[in-house]
């Protein structure tokens, strides 16, 4: 169609305007698409948090990421807002919010039902449902096992394994663990396994939650290695000096022994010696007090009688002793026909002893694991367990049972059972399965603690 020249600008207007009504639209859209195409899973998240203090925030990515797990983002207020890239941390990707004051975790998927709607994480309090890090230490004799195998399975999770070796120390490590009760199981051996309950729970201290496994058979563990030969950082060696020489001060003593070492260790064990015998002298004189008042200073308070001191005469004979041999020597009391003491009996054999009068106080004494060194007298009936209703409260072991176990005591001797707990009661070495009368030096293990009878 040819338009009359006169009227040329204003068709030309209305053909401009009508592009603009029409085509405007799907030139945006057409944006939007090659936008959308440059970064299809670009996404921007904002976390909320229950309190201010540090947090971190850090993305689990999945089998199909893009590239490796990112480093951990820190805020400090409540509020932090992070951009993410699904391409890159994967479409199955989890995001984990930390809080280093109480080690625990919120764990949610980026994706899914449960993932965050419009883009906003509201954590609360019950959120932090997950422990950061739990190490678990498998020990043997309060040693570190050398080699195990090391599975935890939590209630509602997959069991994870770990296995040890020498490096480790004995201790298995693992990760973001669901809260609740969890398993702990131990191949160590030849084709050993031991079992027990845990309870993987928030209000540790800071840092790893800690878990002590005592394994009843013998293993092999890990010994004290000796210091390093190799110099230390910073410390040049010699030119020509082999390597594992060293040339501090002490590798020179070492490589001058032989008589002049053993000649001064005498020397240095005479000067030992005779200081402690001048202090002896000078503490028998009298001390400070004497030595002050020789030298004319009054000084204050009781001096020291010379009346009733006993000269010391250095070859005089030791004094005899006299002693009944009708009587033990350890406990004091009257042996039986047989020449033999109630404290003397054998772990293990014979029937329960009883504490005779004016021995000691029947106890359990802490050899191994959570309790080591700690002392628990017994009298009557006693419950052991975690809860604090207990007569001897274990509660800082999670390895017990909340009622554990039973000793008391029947006709002047002392008995234990197993209380239905989840672990066991292990006498010797051996789990019980009924009333197990108790001896002196018995072992008791109860949970990851070991402990020895006394009577």
């Amino acid at each position: 169609m040819t338009l009359p020249r006169k009227h040329g600008g204003a068709w030309g207007a209305v053909l401009a305007l009508a592009f603009g009504l029409f085509g405007a639209p799907h030139s945006r859209a057409q944006a939007q698409a090659r936008s959308a195409t440059v970064n299809p899973g670009k996404a921007t998240l904002t976390i909320m948090v229950p309190s201010d203090g540090e947090h971190f925030i850090r993305f689990l990515p999945s089998k199909d990421a893009g590239q490796p797990d990112q480093l951990p983002i820190r805020f400090l207020d409540r509020t932090k807002q992070v951009s993410y890239d699904l391409a890159e941390v994967g479409k199955q990707a989890r995001v984990a919010v930390d809080d280093p004051r109480t080690g625990d975790s919120a764990i949610r998927p980026l994706t899914g039902p449960h993932a965050p709607r419009n883009g906003v994480l509201d954590l609360k309090a019950p959120d932090f449902d997950h422990v950061r890090q739990v190490d678990v230490a498998v020990t043997y004799d309060r040693k570190p096992v050398s080699l195990a195998r090391v599975s935890l399975a939590p209630a509602d999770a997959k069991p994870r394994t770990v296995v040890l070796d020498p490096a480790k120390q004995g201790v298995a490590t693992y990760e973001d663990v669901p809260m609740g009760r969890a398993r702990v199981t131990v191949l160590y051996g030849d084709g050993l396994s031991q079992s027990q309950d845990v309870e993987v729970v928030s209000g540790h201290a800071p840092g790893p939650l800690k878990i002590s496994v005592a394994v009843a058979n013998r293993v092999p563990t890990v010994e004290p290695t000796s210091p390093s030969a190799e110099p230390s950082a910073g410390e040049a060696r010699k030119p020509g000096e082999p390597v594992g020489a060293s040339s501090s001060a002490p590798a020179a003593r070492e490589a001058g022994g032989g008589f002049t070492g053993w000649l001064g260790t005498l020397l240095g064990m005479a000067v030992g010696a005779g200081a402690i015998y001048l202090l002896y002298r000078w503490y028998a004189s009298g001390g400070m007090a004497a030595t002050l008042k020789k030298a004319g200073i009054e000084v204050s308070g009781p001096t020291a009688d010379s009346s009733q001191q006993t000269p010391w005469t250095p070859n005089a004979p030791a004094p005899p002793v006299v002693a009944d041999p009708d009587l033990c020597q350890f406990c004091g009391q009257r042996r039986d026909a047989d020449g033999q003491c109630a404290c003397s009996a054998v772990p293990g054999s014979g029937a329960a002893v009883a504490a005779a009068p004016g021995m000691a106080q029947p106890r359990l004494v802490g050899t191994a694991g959570q309790y080591s060194t700690a002392v628990f007298p017994l009298s009557g009936v006693m419950t052991l367990g975690r809860e604090a209703t207990n007569s001897i409260s274990l509660h800082e072991d999670n390895t017990v049972s909340r009622r554990h176990a039973v000793v008391r005591e029947e006709d002047g001797a002392y008995v234990i059972a197993d209380e239905g707990s989840s672990n066991g009661v292990y006498v010797n070495g051996v789990r019980i399965t009924g009333p197990q009368p108790l001896r002196p030096g018995d072992e008791v293990q109860i949970g990851g603690t070991r402990f020895r009878f006394e009577a």
